[in-house]
């Protein structure tokens, strides 16, 4: 079965994923000094939703099947190539950490790596909107 499956391309769905994301991102950063672990999860979630933005702008969307958040990393790495694959690495290495903190008792995040994910999803935001803006005509215009 195919994991993406064609949708029409909607700029003012992407610019919700994309203030969804920055809401997030927001969030994760005013919870740092609380819960490290909830800021590490919200970063990731930023991370994705800006991420879905990106498969959004190409006329496609992941299928709700087991894997997804896979599919949605697998996507940005081959869009955003090799110039953010480490970027990309890091997106994928938190998806298995996060897995790891809410599924496995020994999972821990320290503060470290939650201010290291925030640092990660800030930049990985730019660069989507950046990939995004290219392919909206609107964007160009502004």
């Amino acid at each position: 079965m195919k994991k993406l499956q064609p949708q029409a391309v909607d700029f003012a769905q992407i610019q919700r994923f994309l203030a969804s994301a920055d809401k997030k991102l927001a969030t994760a950063r005013k919870t740092l000094e609380i819960d490290e672990e909830a800021s590490y999860q919200l970063a990731y979630e930023a991370m994705l939703k800006g991420s879905l933005g990106l498969v959004l702008s190409h006329g496609v969307r992941p299928r709700s099947l087991p894997g997804h958040h896979v599919t949605i990393i697998e996507f940005a790495e081959k869009h955003l190539g090799e110039r953010f694959r480490g970027m990309v690495t890091m997106f994928d290495r938190m998806r298995r950490k996060r897995h790891q903190a809410i599924y496995d008792v020994n999972g821990f995040i320290t503060k470290l790596e939650a201010e290291q994910a925030l640092e990660t999803a800030r930049k990985y935001l730019v660069v989507i909107r950046g990939e995004i803006d290219q392919k909206n005509p609107q964007a160009r215009l502004a």
